[in-house]
């Protein structure tokens, strides 16, 4: 079975990496699935990089590594990204597979479109990336991954600061952030 990840991964991070490896590791997944959104129903009135650019740090971020895919369903179908649309599309193609979403995403998953329907078709993992669990809709499942405290918009504040940021994102992502001048 594989998993689901997806996100903005703007950009993405050791944060997402490191407990999508956790999820290997505990469900036996044979892989994970990367999925970067191409407009996050949550974000729409957020400005994000690129989808081109966010693929292919993701692409970089993995490359060697077969236990990760990365796919651009969502870029493919444009629009807004539904889980649920991805999903019912996965599973046509894919078989059995969950879905890992984020703690963030979790507080607010009874907001998601089709929720109730996601947990029909999938389990639904919380990826633990904060020390203090909060208490989630029981057809949620609680992964008690490695905790990294970052996010994105840390990588990013740190970017714009010219922080240091080796051991944060995979050296290939770094390097194409600064080719590419992002989060300037």
């Amino acid at each position: 079975m594989n998993g689901v990840f997806g996100g903005n991964f703007d950009p993405v991070h050791i944060g997402h990496l490191i407990p999508a490896i956790d999820a290997i590791n505990i469900l036996n997944l044979e892989k994970v699935l990367l999925i970067p959104a191409w407009i996050s129903p949550f974000k729409e009135d957020i400005e994000t990089t690129s989808f081109k650019h966010r693929l292919e740090m993701l692409r970089l971020a993995i490359e060697g590594k077969p236990f990760f895919e990365v796919l651009d369903i969502e870029g493919r179908r444009k629009g807004i990204s539904y889980t649920y649309d991805t999903l019912k599309e996965l599973r046509e193609r894919e078989g059995d597979v969950c879905l890992l979403i984020g703690e963030d995403q979790a507080e607010g998953f009874n907001r998601w479109r089709g929720w109730r329907e996601i947990v029909k078709m999938v389990d639904v993992y919380v990826l633990r990336r904060k020390r203090t669990p909060k208490d989630y809709l029981p057809c949620l499942r609680l992964l008690r991954s490695k905790v990294i405290e970052t996010s994105s918009t840390d990588i990013r504040e740190a970017i714009r600061n010219g922080e240091l940021l080796d051991y944060y994102i995979p050296d290939r992502v770094l390097l194409y952030i600064k080719e590419h001048g992002l989060y300037r």
